[in-house]
């Protein structure tokens, strides 16, 4: 019994190290990686799974050498002449550490801390948050500063940028500048899409420049989301997201008015069509929707929005 204690620590390893691996093979191969990071990172989790392999790799390498090899169950290395004859008190004298710890509660502490969370894992369904996570951590609705591929279909490129009449209403500073390029792209559309893509980005310019865009047509999808402050007729139409990962994900969202706001469930998702206006909220000057037309939405499979840390560079 005592022999085959090596061979379950070697086994034990193996499992956790592919069990790791597969798991995050998995995650990315599905997509669902983006509900815990957000894109800018799966390269890395990638990465790490590769790597994962490796080890694996190697841990069945040295599975299988330990039971085709005659190896001292106590140590599997070079030294075999050296232990046989002074193994008697190199043990007590510099702890030299090959042989498993015999203690049941000590191997179940140790595996449990790498098995348990890969069974949570595995066991557990992956879930997003939304409104639920916003009572604790309160939702931006004003400015505030927020990928891949290059700037989103929905934003036609500016014939010219030298419309002086264009560039009066988007005067900025130093800070605002990119905001001011991108307002000016909103400026243009028929109708503001809200879409996934440049999310943050569209609804920073948007704030920075809310006196611009009173009038303009904006439809968006979200969660509903109440808090103390609002009028009946109020809520505010959100979207998680994501800066890193799953630790830092932050509500965003828009204030929608309605005469019919009280027939949408916290949390229920819904397609809003309507105009933009402005409003005060916090004592800063917002952006608020004047809704005009409403529809029950299915939550998206991944919900959050990302950043796009380049996008000044696609305008």
């Amino acid at each position: 019994m005592k022999n085959l204690l090596p061979v379950v620590h070697h086994v034990l390893k193996l499992l956790i190290l592919m069990g790791f691996a597969g798991y995050i093979a998995y995650l990315t191969f599905t997509g669902d990686i983006l509900l815990y990071i957000a894109p800018h990172l799966v390269k890395y989790t990638e990465l790490a799974a590769a790597g994962l392999f490796l080890f694996a790799v190697f841990q069945l390498y040295i599975l299988i050498r330990s039971r085709t090899k005659e190896v001292p169950a106590a140590c599997a290395c070079s030294h075999d002449s050296v232990h046989h004859h002074h193994h008697h008190h190199d043990h007590d004298e510099h702890g030299h550490g090959h042989e498993p710890s015999p203690s049941l509660a000590k191997n179940v502490l140790m595996y449990g801390l790498f098995i348990l969370p890969l069974l949570l894992g595995v066991v557990l369904p992956d879930q997003a948050f939304a409104g639920s996570l916003v009572k604790s951590r309160g939702i931006q609705v004003g400015e505030s500063a927020g990928g891949s591929g290059g700037i989103p279909a929905d934003l036609a490129p500016l014939a010219g940028t030298d419309d002086p009449e264009l560039k009066e209403r988007f005067k900025s500073d130093k800070y605002n500048r990119d905001y001011a390029k991108l307002g000016m792209l909103l400026y243009r559309q028929d109708v503001i899409e809200m879409k996934d893509e440049w999310f943050i980005e569209k609804l920073q310019a948007l704030n920075a420049f809310a006196g611009n865009f009173e009038g303009k047509t904006i439809r968006i999808k979200g969660f509903v989301y109440r808090e103390e402050g609002l009028g009946e007729n109020q809520f505010i139409i959100g979207r998680m997201a994501m800066t890193h990962c799953i630790a830092d994900i932050s509500p965003y969202g828009i204030i929608a008015e309605t005469p019919e706001a009280g027939s949408f469930a916290d949390d229920a998702w819904v397609d809003i069509t309507g105009t933009i206006a402005t409003t005060t909220y916090r004592g800063q000057q917002v952006i608020k929707i004047d809704v005009s037309d409403t529809e029950p939405a299915a939550a998206p499979t991944i919900p959050y929005v990302y950043p796009d840390w380049d996008f000044a560079k696609k305008l």
